[in-house]
């Protein structure tokens, strides 16, 4: 809109000469990997910054006529502050100025997202390069799959997609790709890493143990961290029992008093309760988000194409009439296969991605309006608790599996490998692991041998198996093992690589899990806390202020409302905190929400009367 009546390249000619200003906007577009010019980008925030300053400026002149209206009473209150000059004059500037820095700074912001997330997967895709080295494929093949799989390795992949432009499309050698990358990669580790690498490719030999080596120490960093945080939960959790117990229990206390005192304070502890205890749970949601070292804990599905082999076959003549007819019925078919599976299993959406149990739970959030006649707040909680209960469930039976997989995936490669190691190739290897059990894999197994014996070749085989299991320990293995078998029938080494690389994921994501069962007591003995003060204050408290003459000082009422509603705020972020506290997912803490609301509700309907 604002293009085509004024021309912001002046903006772009003044970035361009004075680019010595601009030298950390240039590295962070770099490192955030985002293909702009500078300027272009300068030119961009000057833009946004004037929409913004005339959307501010004219937003000022129009409120002017809304002050009548009774919605917007507030804007009269505030009248010589919203209309005076020095508003017109300063907030529009301010406002600019904010989303033009904003906008400067949002690269940066973008930088530091990508380190936090090469770092995660650091360890994964050294154990990778070790595999592919060690079984014999050259440190840039190497670096080619690492980009070619970026569902596996994230931003990782997309650094050393950088590699090979560099090599394949500018002509540079690999060194100097190398050392490009390394110098704008916003990881402080994976150019550590780079920058180490560059004499090992120059060397040329045993590049695998350097992979060796940096696997193991990004490993042992990698508990590291995760120790480091769970001592910061520490911390957190300590920050949580005060400001979500400790707190609403006084700020209760003192508006029972205030009742008593008749004073008009008490809107503004509703306030403080009803509004402080969410924004601050958002904000340690927020904090505890930022500070996690996050995992791709997901099932995650790659539809690849694979090739599928033919019989050579002589060639009949067909009229094309015969050709479309057959055509149509063999689509009807395939079409009339893919209705009757979805029948057969309607929840497998929902399992693959249980947000989607919301269409089927948020319109049963009407049942308790239509059926019940509780109170409001009553009819809402019980609302809440039937539209998370299915995703909560949805969401556990996945997690679930996925641990299963996961942990059956390294005990699944060890046998591989031992079959492998007495010269047995892997495609019959595969087919001699039929007669064990490899726990939730052996039905798998059995697919892959099947796919082989009906004439697809392996690498074929192995990559529908990752389609169609999709966990983060099973894509890399397979990955690994689809491309060492293309160097060479001895995998052995491959294998037992991959299966150091999943035990090591699976002790670290155990390690968290059995820490967070300390913090899931304290939460719960916390909120068990607060409401044992509830249960007191309805059933002794107030009953003995009745006692003495106090039923015309008290709203029996609204503390009993107040008290409800506040258990239930609670007890809803609490299960979120947990989440992210114990698996570092808001989705894991679904379950722990869906219980105490359901104890909020049980205990106020059969233990208080309310």
């Amino acid at each position: 809109m604002y293009n085509s009546l004024i021309n912001f390249s002046f903006v772009r000619r003044y970035a361009k000469k004075r680019s010595d200003k601009y030298d950390y906007l240039i590295t962070s577009l770099r490192s955030a990997r985002m293909d702009i010019h500078y300027s272009t980008y300068v030119e961009q925030g000057a833009l946004y910054a004037f929409q913004t300053y005339t959307t501010v400026l004219v937003s000022l002149f129009l409120m002017q006529y809304l002050v009548d209206i009774p919605i917007f009473g507030l804007l009269k209150t505030y009248h010589g502050v919203i209309f005076s000059s020095i508003t017109y004059a300063v907030l529009p500037i301010i406002s600019a100025y904010l989303v033009y820095w904003s906008y400067l700074q949002y690269p940066r912001f973008i930088a530091y997202s990508r380190a936090t997330k090469i770092d995660v997967l650091l360890p994964h895709a050294s154990s990778f390069c070790y595999g592919m080295t060690k079984g014999g494929t050259p440190i840039y093949e190497t670096i080619k799959e690492l980009a070619e799989n970026p569902h596996i390795y994230g931003e990782i992949a997309t650094e050393a997609l950088y590699i090979v432009r560099d090599v394949e499309l500018l002509g540079h050698d690999l060194v100097k790709a190398v050392k490009n990358t390394a110098k704008y990669t916003p990881s402080k580790t994976f150019h550590d890493f780079l920058e180490n690498l560059v004499p090992m490719i120059q060397g040329g030999s045993d590049i695998h143990q350097y992979f060796a080596v940096k696997t193991e120490q990004y490993f042992l960093h990698a508990k590291k961290t995760q120790e480091m945080f769970i001592k910061t939960l520490e911390i957190i959790s300590e920050v949580y029992v005060v400001a979500f117990v400790a707190v609403p229990i006084f700020l209760l206390i003192t508006l029972v008093t205030i009742g008593l005192l008749n004073l008009s304070q008490t809107s503004y502890l509703f306030q403080a309760l009803y509004l402080g205890l969410p924004l601050g749970s958002i904000a340690l949601i927020v904090l505890i988000d930022s500070i996690s070292p996050k995992e791709e804990l997901g099932i995650h599905y790659v539809n690849r194409e694979t090739q599928r082999k033919s019989q050579l076959m002589d060639e009949e003549e067909i009229d094309e009439e015969n050709y479309e007819s057959n055509l149509k019925k063999y689509n009807n078919k395939k079409l009339k296969r893919k209705i009757i599976g979805k029948l057969k299993n309607p929840l497998a959406p929902i399992l693959e991605k249980p947000v989607y149990a919301f269409i089927l739970s948020v319109p049963l959030m009407t049942l308790p309006f239509l059926m019940t006649s509780d109170d409001l707040n009553k009819q809402i909680v019980l609302s809440i608790i039937i539209a998370l209960l299915p995703v909560s469930l949805a969401h556990e039976y996945k997690m679930r599996n996925l641990s299963k997989l996961d942990k059956a995936v390294p005990d699944f490669l060890r046998r591989l490998a031992e079959v492998n190691e007495m010269g047995i190739p892997i495609n019959h290897a595969i087919s001699l692991l039929l007669k064990s059990d490899v726990g939730l894999l052996s039905g798998e197994v059995k697919r892959v041998w099947l796919d082989m014996e009906w004439g697809g070749e392996m690498k074929d085989a192995l990559s529908r198996f990752e389609n169609r299991i999709g966990t983060p320990a099973l894509r890399r293995a397979v990955t690994l093992l689809v491309k060492a078998t293309e160097v060479s029938d001895d995998t052995r080494d491959v294998l037992l690589i991959a299966a150091e690389d999943t035990e090591n994921m699976l002790k670290l994501r155990d390690d968290r899990f059995h820490t967070g069962f300390i913090y899931l007591a304290t939460v719960y003995i916390a909120f068990g806390t607060f409401m044992y003060v509830c249960y007191s204050f309805s059933t002794q408290f107030i009953p003995s202020m009745s006692g003495l003459g106090g039923d015309n000082m008290l709203n029996v009422d609204q503390i009993t409302s107040t008290m409800f509603n506040t258990c239930g705020i609670l007890g809803f972020f609490s299960g979120l905190i947990l989440g992210e506290m114990a698996h570092g997912n808001l989705f894991s803490g679904l379950k722990h929400s869906v219980i105490f609301l359901a104890i909020t509700f049980a205990c106020f309907t059969m233990l208080m009367n309310y």
